[in-house]
């Protein structure tokens, strides 16, 4: 599972470093050549990158660049996508279950795609109920860990059973009439005392994780047992699939997921697009990067999203960090120097800065919000 606090601490790396994002999917073809799509890619980009490195430079520049191309030969990556950042004294590699884009840096640690791979992934929780027990999983940028596991163990070996049917077989003790009735109900009120706590456990785990959605997966009598025994809050955020899925294997189980995953990100990103041209509770709405950006940085705004693609060069300012589009090479608020950068490197600083969520949408939805400057913001 991505080490949430090994990303933080990657901007800290003193530069240069190489930065490296390369998609290595076994699966796809161009990959399963000898030498693979990503090393062809890699040594292409490498001499591109090197008639810019400083001549001071670019002797440490062939040294990451071969410490790389000898680390994937040597050890073939079997991720989607992974992503490295090498140094004399620095090496970081990252196995990444989600589709990355090549890309090659040298000099400060790039951060900017990851940044964006990681709002455009949401966590989610699955809750897996039958009548052996639950477990709980948390499903973030391709990848399914466990969080929790409670069996259920009834033990009816001092339940009271006085009309018993003598055995057909010694040891067997075979209940029948009225006693049998009160014996299933017993049990069933066992199964209704255990979901009711583990429901009350989903509440918290979703609370304390933030989950955006819960997917709670069991046979139907059972799913909707625990389904019946969560809190409205929790309810809200967590779709019911009545479907027995204890005898899949973990690949099978992770791909199932995947599916419904999926799914249910196509249909929230289309209603955080429906929100933002509707209005949310009465919020007013501002759309395109100079308004977005301005009404951002003056603490005004309470959510924004953002189409996967978007892109554009932007100003910062070197002292006070002001961020637009404006040409002025001073700052209009502190009057210090700006630099011309990216706005795509620099929205996900600044909205974890102003403490805003971003939600990252897909292509296949992102048309509406396109044409309207590829950002919006609901105000708070």
């Amino acid at each position: 599972m991505l080490d949430i606090k090994l990303i933080e601490s990657l901007s800290q790396i003193p530069p240069p470093v190489l930065t490296a994002y390369l998609e290595t999917n076994p699966a796809e073809l161009r990959n399963q050549r000898h030498p693979p799509g990503y090393l062809i890619w890699l040594k292409s980009q490498a001499k591109v990158i090197e008639g810019n490195v400083p001549e001071s430079e670019r002797k440490t520049f062939r040294e990451q660049i071969q410490r790389l191309e000898e680390h994937l030969t040597q050890f073939p990556p079997r991720a989607r996508s992974v992503v490295i950042f090498a140094g004399p004294e620095v090496w970081h590699a990252i196995s990444l279950h989600v589709e990355a884009k090549n890309e090659l840096f040298w000099g400060f640690p790039s951060l900017t795609q990851m940044l964006w791979l990681m709002d455009e992934h949401r966590l989610c929780g699955v809750v897996l109920a039958d009548r052996s027990g639950t477990r709980f999983f948390h499903y973030w940028m391709g990848e399914i860990t466990k969080d929790h596991e409670a069996r259920l163990n009834i033990d009816t070996s001092e339940w009271r059973r006085k009309d018993l049917k003598p055995p057909s077989q010694p040891g067997v003790e075979v209940i029948r009439g009225a006693h049998r009735d009160a014996f299933e109900r017993r049990v069933e009120a066992q199964y209704s005392s255990f979901y009711a706590k583990e429901a009350e456990h989903i509440r918290t785990w979703a609370d304390a994780r933030k989950l955006n959605a819960i997917f709670l997966m069991g046979p139907p009598k059972l799913a909707e047992l625990v389904w019946n025994k969560l809190p409205k809050s929790v309810q809200s955020r967590t779709l019911l699939i009545r479907e027995d899925v204890e005898h899949l294997s973990q690949a099978e189980l992770q791909a199932r997921i995947e599916s419904e995953v999926r799914n249910w990100e196509h249909d929230h990103e289309k209603h955080l697009v429906d929100q933002l041209f509707e209005g949310s509770d009465g919020a007013r709405a501002v759309f395109g990067v100079d308004e977005t950006l301005s009404r951002l940085q003056q603490g005004l705004v309470r959510s924004a999203v953002a189409v996967s693609r978007l892109e554009g060069p932007v100003r910062q300012c070197t002292k006070c960090g002001w961020t637009d589009r404006t040409v002025d090479s001073k700052c209009p608020i502190c009057g210090s120097a700006r630099l011309l950068t990216d706005l795509r490197a620099v929205l996900p600083p600044l909205v974890r800065h102003y403490k805003v969520p971003l939600e990252v949408i897909a292509e296949d939805v992102a048309e509406r919000l396109s044409k309207a400057g590829g950002i919006g913001a609901l105000l708070k």
